[in-house]
């Protein structure tokens, strides 16, 4: 028997990308969400009654006329869990790295058995993940075909059912690889290798060094940096968290590169994509089985990344659908029907903002230095959001919407910091160019937000007795020379000097 209440703990929520506007394909994959909480998720109805004349003063019974469907959730922000989201978010496709499936570890060989070899080389730094005694990093000692990839390392022989194995990076030859600063940008320059091999590109976040001594530069320990320019002889950087100082030869050493993949709002309209969606949310058991509602057609159009004081980076989703459809224990949930697969979550660990926060960096844009003085030295809380300005398109014969529209592609944020200087206060006034990035990292990954063009505003400083001064802080993405206004970095492996140590 249902009983006489249902339990929000038996509530899940379930995401599938569907083939066309408002509609599942023949195999749909619903992804398992681990939502905190809701925001008044499903659909609204609106009825309305017949008010003709009448002696006896009563309305007519009417009928439901419009429908409102939308709404979101709360969910932690983790290193996987939320690759999709982001894409439906930028309107994008993530650009990835060479990654494959992995079926075999051999030991007699040490090489992987793989779904597809191809972008692999050699001296390709891969990850290995899903497996239970070969996962970790390791460096590609050759390709000897379709479906197999070498490693230096020693493997165990190890079956798995969902290895997997990805470009990370790329280990240089001994004395190929130097650094040097021209005109305030630095250039990582090969004597040998072709540097758009690794499909990199402007605005994209890389870390360059290991944590061997071997393989960084000397007296300059790894660091991130953005790329400004890749060329055939080298990359070249306009930002780092590190200064590069005098030039260095790399003599004698194999500098480690890492990189990762991304997603950026993209400016060719050719590559802008608006994923749409259908959200299922279950509801508990009635006397015939599990009930749910679902949303098709949804879209993603607001998001807000919040980084609060001592506490988890969290992230708020809203988005807009096209229609709403309940249904009773007798139909069971969507997820469920003949030909559905159900991901289940990622179960990453959440990113913390005391002990995982690498760096936060407001800065006014100088193209004469790679690390331009911040705006401030240290933040309470801060956030950021996202705004598709998507509506929905109504008409007669449709009960809610039959398609969706997405206006301008809108960055916006929120910063208090402690005043240390009026650098913050003078790049209001003055209209300066600034740029943001926000890097946190755990457990030998990062991720990196950047905001490459930024108009800032607010800075009326908050004084109070016995308290430190205030500078509280809105900014305003805008399209940078990159062609986009927010890029989102996912860097799978970085090494030990690149992880946060929460002081």
């Amino acid at each position: 028997m249902a009983g006489d209440k249902q339990d929000s703990n038996l509530v899940g929520l379930y995401v599938a990308r569907e083939e066309s506007n408002g509609v599942l394909g023949a195999t749909p994959i619903f992804r398992e969400r681990e939502p905190n909480s809701f925001d008044d998720l499903g659909g609204e109805y609106t009825s309305i009654a017949r008010r003709p004349f009448s002696p006896s003063r009563q309305r007519k019974k009417g009928g439901t006329v419009d429908l409102d469907a939308d709404g979101g959730w709360n969910e932690d922000f983790t290193q996987r869990g939320m690759n999709d989201t982001m894409e439906a978010f930028f309107f994008a496709a993530i650009r990835r790295k060479p990654t494959t499936l992995a079926t075999m570890a051999d030991a007699g060989t040490d090489d992987f058995t793989v779904a597809d070899s191809t972008g692999f080389v050699a001296n390709s730094l891969i990850l290995a993940s899903n497996f239970r005694r070969n996962n970790g990093l390791h460096v590609v000692n050759g390709v000897a075909d379709a479906t197999h990839v070498s490693t230096t390392s020693a493997l165990v022989t190890e079956a798995a059912t969902n290895g997997r194995v990805e470009v990370v990076g790329h280990r240089f030859p001994a004395g190929d690889i130097s650094i040097s600063v021209v005109g305030g940008v630095a250039v990582l320059a090969s004597g040998s290798f072709d540097m758009r091999t690794f499909d990199l590109i402007p605005g994209e976040w890389v870390f360059v060094g290991g944590d061997q001594a071997a393989t960084h530069f000397d007296n300059l320990p790894g660091f991130y940096a953005r790329i400004a320019e890749v060329n055939e002889d080298d990359i070249r950087f306009d930002k780092t968290t590190r200064a590069i100082g005098a030039p260095n030869d790399g003599a004698g050493k194999t500098i480690d590169l890492y990189f990762g993949y991304l997603v950026k709002n993209e400016d060719d309209p050719e590559l802008i994509v608006k994923y749409t969606h259908t959200v299922e949310r279950t509801l508990g058991r009635d006397d015939n089985g599990i009930m749910s509602e679902s949303l098709a057609g949804f879209v993603l159009n607001e998001m807000t990344w919040n980084s609060p004081l001592a506490d988890k980076v969290n992230i708020d989703i809203a988005g807009i659908a096209m229609s709403h459809t309940p249904r009773d224990g007798a139909e069971g949930p969507l997820h469920k029907d003949a030909g559905s697969t159900v991901v289940k979550a990622e179960g990453d660990d959440l990113f913390n903002t005391s002990s995982n926060v690498f760096r936060l960096r407001l800065s006014v844009l100088d193209e004469d230095t790679l690390n331009p003085t911040p705006i401030f030295a240290r933040v309470t809380e801060w956030s950021a959001s996202i705004n598709n300005n998507v509506t929905v398109n109504k008409a007669q014969g449709t009960l809610g919407g039959f398609d969706t529209t997405a206006g301008q592609f809108d960055f916006d944020g929120e910063f208090t910091a402690y005043f240390n200087s009026n650098a913050g206060t003078l790049s209001i006034r003055d209209n300066l160019d600034v740029t943001f990035d926000a890097i946190y990292s755990k457990q030998n990954a990062a991720v990196i937000l950047d905001v490459p063009l930024i108009a800032t505003g607010g800075g009326r400083l908050n004084i109070e007795m016995d308290a430190p001064i205030m500078l509280p802080l809105t900014i305003m993405g805008a399209q940078s020379p990159f062609g986009h206004t927010a890029l989102l970095n996912w860097l799978p492996y970085v090494p030990n000097v690149g992880i946060a140590n929460g002081r």
